[in-house]
C-alpha cells in the first residue's frame, strides 16, 4: 500500500509550507528526519546532516520552537513559551504527556529513530488540543527505507562528541513475504559530564541510554495495513538531584560537591496502527495505544518510584467531496487518553502512596472549502469531555467543552497567498508530579475551572521562482496571539496555615496568560547554494487575577534568529553548512549568540550509501544559557539564594559514520 500523509497533515496546510530543496533531497538519502513546521519547513538533508542526538539539534531551527535542558532527563520541548505540559505531544499516535517531576522533563525521544515530525507552531485546528501547539513525532519503517531493488536491508552508525558521548546505532529491516516486512532498531548511548563554555565540567550528568524498537508491519491488501510496534527506553545514571538546574546550583545545594542519586527513567510503549486507503473516499489512521513512563531515585535515603500510564486511541480520517462549485475536504476523527499514575514515596517513617486518574476525550470535524477562485475556508467543531480523581479526591471531577475554529487562505496571485486563523483553547488540570508524589497532597478544589482561550494568527506567504536571480525565493511571516484563560497552578491550601513544603495543596486558577509575537522566515536558492533567514519574536504576561500588571512566562525565550548558508559541491559529493543563532536578552535573561559548522560526505561511488558527517557546535566556546532552560536567581525556601542557569555545553565537535546496506 502507499504511503500516505495524514488528515492531521493535509488539515495542517493552511498554515504549511514545504521549503525543500527537492536536488538535495535525491542527494542525501541515506537517513534523515522530514521536519514540516506550520512556522517553517526544513528538509530532509539539513536534518540528517546536524546528527541530531537531541531534541535540540532537531528542532532549535524551527521559529517559535526551542528545547531547554542540557540534561538526558530534561528534554522540554518550548513553543512560543509554552512548555510540553500544554502541548500535545504524540509518537507515532501515542500520547506523551505527562508529568514526572518539576526539576526534570516529561519526554524521552530518540531523534535518530524518527522519520518525520510534524510541528504545529500555536493551536491552529481543532483536530489539536494543546494550548500551545502540537507535534506528532513517526518513527521510520521498513516500507520508509527499502529501495524496491532488496528485499533486506540495514545501516550501521557510530558517533563520537568530544564534548558530550559515544553512540552506537544498529538497524535491520526486510520484507519478510510480499504482505509482510519489518525493522528492529537498537542503539546505546554514552553521555558524560560534558563542560560548558567556561570550562566547568557539568557532574551528574554521566548516564547511559539505550532504546530498542520492533515493528511489524502487514499489507492486508490494497487498501488496508496494520503495524504492531513495541518501543523501550531506557535511561540510567548517577544523576543530580535537580537536572534542570547547572552544576554551580547543584554544587551550592550539596554544600560544594554535588550529591549524586541513582536514578532510573524508562518509557515502554506498545501499539497497533491499522491505516486504510479508499483514495478521496476514506483516509483512515489508527492509533492503539499504551505508554507507559517510569520513574525510579534511591534519594537521601528515600526510594520514590512512580508510573505514569497513558492508554488511548488516536483516529484521524479524511474525506473528499466535489460539487458542481464546491470541493470539501473532511477531517474527522476521536482521541481518547486515559492517564493512570501511581507514586510511591519508601521513607523511613513510613510509606506513602498516590494515585491519580484522568480521562481526556475529544471528537472533532473540520471541513475545507475550497471555492475554485484560490479561496479556502475551514470550520471546525470539537466537544471535550475530561475528568478527573486521585486517592485523596475520589469524588470525580469533569467538564465539558466545545471548542470552535475558523481558518481561511486565499492565493492573492500565483505567487502571494494570504492566510488567518482563529480556534479557541481548552484544557483540563493537569496531573500531579510522580517523583513529588503530588497525587498523594491535594485538596479537591471545588471551584477550580478549565483552562480555555483562543489563538488568533494572519499571516502572508510569497513562492517565487527565477526572481532576482534566484531559482526560488520563499517568504513567510505569521503574527499571533494567545489568550489562555483561568490559568491553572498548584498552589498552597489557603485554608490551613501551612505554606511551603510539605503542605497540602490544591489546583487553583491564578488569572489570565497573554502572549503575542511573529515568525518571519526567508528562503532563497540558487544552483548549489541555499540560505534560510528566521526570526521569531514572542512576549507574555501572566496576569494574575485582580492584578494589572504581569510577569513574563518562566521560559519565555523573546526574540531569536537563525541564518544558515548551505553549499553542494558536487564534484565531491559533499555538502557545507554554517549556522548563525542569536538570542537577544529578555528581561533578566542574557543575550547570546553561536555559530555551527558542518560537512556532510556521502560519495556516489558507494551509491550514495556511506554518509561522514564532521561538524563543530559552539565553534566559539561561548557561555550560554537556553532562554528555555531554567535561568536566573531565586531564593529557596531551603537553601537560600540560588544561581538557576543550566549552561549549555561548549564547543562540541561531532564525528558520526553510518553506512547503509
Amino acid at each position: 500500500m502507499k504511503k500516505r500523509y495524514l488528515a492531521c497533515l493535509i488539515a495542517s496546510t493552511l498554515t504549511h509550507t514545504a521549503w525543500a530543496d527537492d536536488d538535495n533531497l535525491e542527494r542525501l538519502q541515506v537517513w534523515g528526519t522530514k521536519v514540516t513546521s506550520s512556522s517553517v519547513y526544513v528538509d530532509e538533508s539539513a536534518i540528517a546532516s546536524k546528527q541530531a542526538d537531541h531534541l535540540s539539534d532537531l528542532l532549535r531551527e524551527i521559529p517559535g520552537v526551542d528545547v531547554g535542558g542540557t540534561h538526558s532527563l530534561n528534554q522540554r520541548i518550548n513553543v512560543r513559551g509554552l512548555d510540553d505540559t500544554d502541548l500535545e505531544i504524540l509518537i507515532d499516535g501515542a500520547s506523551q504527556n505527562n508529568s514526572m517531576f518539576h526539576h526534570m522533563g516529561n519526554l524521552n525521544i530518540n531523534p535518530d529513530i524518527l522519520e518525520s515530525v510534524d510541528i504545529q507552531v500555536g493551536s491552529n485546528s481543532v483536530v489539536h488540543s494543546g494550548l500551545g501547539g502540537a507535534m506528532e513525532f513517526r518513527t521510520k519503517s521498513a516500507r520508509d527505507l527499502l529501495d524496491g531493488q532488496n528485499a533486506f536491508g540495514g545501516r550501521v552508525l557510530l558517533g563520537y562528541n568530544s564534548n558530550n558521548n559515544e553512540y552506537l546505532s544498529f538497524t535491520g529491516y526486510g520484507q519478510l513475504t510480499d504482505s509482510l516486512d519489518f525493522i528492529a532498531y537498537g542503539t546505546t548511548q554514552n553521555r558524560n559530564n560534558f563542560k560548558d563554555g567556561e570550562g566547568i565540567k557539568v557532574l551528574g550528568s554521566d548516564g547511559t541510554i539505550s532504546n530498542l524498537m520492533a515493528k511489524l508491519g502487514w499489507d492486508i491488501n490494497e487498501q488496508q495495513r496494520l503495524a504492531l510496534k513495541y518501543d523501550s527506553y531506557r535511561n540510567h545514571g548517577d544523576y543530580t538531584a535537580r537536572p534542570d538546574m547547572g552544576v554551580r546550583t547543584n554544587s551550592a545545594i550539596g554544600g560544594g560537591d554535588v550529591p549524586l542519586y541513582d536514578t532510573h527513567y524508562d518509557r515502554d510503549t506498545i501499539s497497533a496502527h491499522y491505516e486504510l486507503d479508499f483514495g478521496a473516499a476514506l483516509n483512515l489512521r489508527a492509533d492503539l495505544y499504551q505508554n507507559t513512563s517510569d520513574l525510579w531515585r534511591d534519594y537521601e535515603g528515600d526510594q520514590t518510584s512512580g508510573t505514569s500510564k497513558n492508554s488511548g486511541l488516536t483516529l484521524i480520517a479524511n474525506s473528499a467531496l466535489t460539487s458542481v462549485s464546491l470541493t470539501h475536504q473532511f477531517t474527522y476523527g476521536v482521541k481518547w487518553l486515559k492517564i493512570d499514575n501511581d507514586s510511591e514515596t519508601v521513607a523511613t517513617d513510613g510509606i506513602t502512596l498516590g494515585h491519580e486518574q484522568a480521562d481526556d476525550l475529544g471528537v472533532f470535524v473540520e471541513d475545507a472549502i475550497d471555492f475554485g477562485n484560490g479561496l479556502i475556508v475551514t470550520p471546525g467543531v470539537r466537544f471535550n469531555h475530561y475528568s478527573k480523581s486521585s486517592a485523596t479526591i475520589p469524588e470525580q471531577q469533569s467538564w465539558d467543552n466545545w471548542q470552535t475554529a475558523l481558518a481561511a487562505q486565499y492565493a492573492l496571485t500565483e505567487d502571494i497567498t494570504l492566510h488567518a486563523s482563529t480556534t479557541e483553547l481548552f484544557k483540563g488540570p493537569q496531573p500531579g508530579e510522580i517523583f513529588s508524589n503530588e497525587q498523594a497532597g491535594k485538596i479537591l478544589n471545588p471551584e477550580l475551572a478549565p483552562e480555555t482561550g483562543r489563538n488568533s494568527e494572519a499571516g502572508i506567504r510569497y513562492n517565487g521562482a527565477n526572481v532576482l536571480g534566484a531559482d526560488e525565493i520563499r517568504l513567510g511571516f505569521t503574527a499571533f496571539q494567545t489568550q489562555i484563560d483561568d490559568y491553572i497552578e498548584a498552589v498552597d491550601y489557603p485554608l490551613d496555615d501551612c505554606t511551603g513544603r510539605n503542605c497540602m495543596e490544591w489546583d487553583q486558577n491564578i488569572g489570565k496568560v497573554k502572549i503575542h509575537g511573529y515568525e518571519a522566515s526567508a528562503f532563497y536558492a540558487l544552483n548549489e547554494f541555499s540560505t534560510l533567514v528566521t526570526y521569531a519574536s514572542s512576549d507574555s504576561k501572566v496576569h494574575d487575577d485582580g492584578a494589572t500588571g504581569g510577569e513574563p512566562l518562566d521560559r519565555e525565550v523573546g526574540d531569536s534568529a537563525t541564518v544558515t548558508f548551505k553549499y553542494f559541491v558536487t564534484s565531491q559529493d559533499l555538502e557545507l553548512r554554517w549556522q548563525w543563532q542569536k538570542t537577544f536578552a529578555e528581561g533578566e535573561k542574557a543575550g547570546y549568540q553561536l555559530h555551527n559548522i558542518t560537512a556532510v560526505w556521502e560519495p556516489a561511488v558507494f551509491n550514495y550509501n556511506l554518509n561522514v558527517t564532521l561538524g563543530v557546535e559552539n565553534l566559539f566556546d561561548t557561555l550560554y544559557v537556553s532562554h528555555a532552560s531554567r535561568t536566573g536567581v531565586t531564593n529557596h525556601p531551603v537553601f537560600g539564594l540560588l544561581q538557576l542557569d543550566d549552561y549549555e555545553p561548549g564547543r562540541n565537535i561531532k564525528l558520526s559514520v553510518a553506512y547503509k546496506f
